[in-house]
């Protein structure tokens, strides 16, 4: 008999768990080590992508969670989902790389760093706001409206995940591939080409800058400022801890890009 057809969901989830971006953020080290090199030649296209879906799947999870538990005011139901869904998933290795660069060989100190990861991601969350009151530049036409979501805590959900990917891509142009780098790792390195890494670049600021206008110039500018000197220097330090880019200094980067990213906004706010 011929086997069942999966469902559609069932389908895309397959192919998605097989893309180099997905195999880069999430696999086990050993699925990767098994991986031709070529595959991720040109990940950092799958890293972005992969990055926006996320964003949205964090969005989508927040309004459920915002919906279902009704919790308009303190909206601690919808952090904690969003919190579960970011540290559990996609960026479930991010945290335990952190943990493992900045707790050292010590499994108590690793254990302390990967909770308090979790729980500033957690708080963070529940520190972000819908801000409805706050003024609008401009109204935009009904019909490219939703890509400005109104309540200003989704913009900050969405951009996350952009600015994790992003400072894998800038990483690996400061810091080139060495010994201790995988044949993987130095591939996806090679792959990056400089206009990439300054077009996303140049992508985030704008956007960033129309999303974060209500929070005045000052701020507006030096969110996604502050974010983009974390990824460098963030980046650049854990490729020294680690003798060069590697997979557990890239993840690192992004989940501390990522918290970077919150905290300069609510510090704007």
């Amino acid at each position: 008999m011929d086997p069942t057809p999966d469902s559609p969901i069932v389908s895309a989830m397959r192919r998605l768990t097989r893309q180099p971006g997905y195999l880069l953020m999430s696999a086990a080290h050993r699925r990767i080590a098994a991986e031709p090199p070529q595959r991720f030649e040109k990940a950092w296209i799958a890293v972005m992508g992969l990055s926006l879906l996320w964003g949205l799947a964090m969005v989508a999870v927040w309004g459920a969670a915002w919906k279902i538990f009704r919790d308009y005011d303190l909206l601690i139901m919808p952090a904690l989902a969003a919190t579960a869904l970011f540290c559990l998933v996609l960026f479930r290795r991010a945290v335990v790389a952190t943990a493992e660069l900045i707790g050292g060989a010590n499994h108590t100190t690793r254990a302390v760093v990967a909770t308090m990861a979790v729980l500033i991601v957690a708080m963070c969350f529940i520190r972000l706001k819908p801000d409805w009151q706050r003024w609008e530049l401009s109204d935009l036409p009904w019909w490219i409206a939703w890509l400005r979501p109104a309540a200003k805590l989704y913009r900050v959900l969405l951009m996350m995940p952009l600015w994790g990917g992003w400072s894998m891509l800038v990483t690996v142009k400061f810091c080139r591939p060495t010994a201790a780098t995988c044949p993987q790792i130095a591939a996806f390195a090679r792959g990056v080409p400089a206009a990439a890494v300054a077009g996303c670049m140049a992508a985030l600021l704008l956007v960033s800058i129309a999303y974060f206008h209500h929070l005045g110039v000052g701020s507006q500018v030096c969110v996604p400022g502050a974010t983009t000197l974390t990824a460098i220097a963030a980046g650049i330090l854990l490729c020294r801890l680690t003798g060069g880019p590697t997979r557990r200094g890239l993840l690192a980067a992004n989940v501390l890009t990522q918290i970077a990213f919150v905290l300069a906004y609510l510090a704007g706010r």
